[in-house]
């Protein structure tokens, strides 16, 4: 049997460049784990930031840094290239299990012998 893991939704609202810099996106949304709260982020694709009471777990947090990096890429950030990614990316979704974060894909592969490794 798989164990229960915490789910932990982000959708994404708006992507957008800091005023007066290229090189930090503020990307503003909605993190949903039982509840929702709202997320305001700046990604500059060394950091993820959270400047919102959202109080995503690191392990989540670095996850999604990783992500956003595989999408964006580091700053400067092209907009031309930016307006086309952000009009695809409408939410990642992840799940917390005894203190690891895993991308939905990985956890749905999971199997009951995995869990009886950690």
């Amino acid at each position: 049997m798989i164990p229960e893991g915490i789910n932990c939704s982000v959708f994404f609202d708006e992507i957008k460049q800091k005023p007066k810099s290229n090189s930090t996106l503020i990307i503003k949304g909605i993190v949903s784990s039982g509840f929702k709260i709202k997320m305001n982020l700046e990604y500059s694709g060394v950091e993820l930031i959270d400047n919102s009471n959202a109080m995503m777990p690191d392990e989540i947090l670095n996850l999604l840094n990783e992500d956003l990096n595989e999408i964006f890429g580091n700053g400067p950030f092209d907009k031309k290239v930016l307006k086309q990614e952000i009009k695809n990316l409408n939410m990642l979704y992840y799940v917390r299990y005894n203190g690891k974060a895993y991308r939905s894909d990985e956890w749905d592969a999971m199997q009951p012998e995995d869990f009886a490794q950690m």
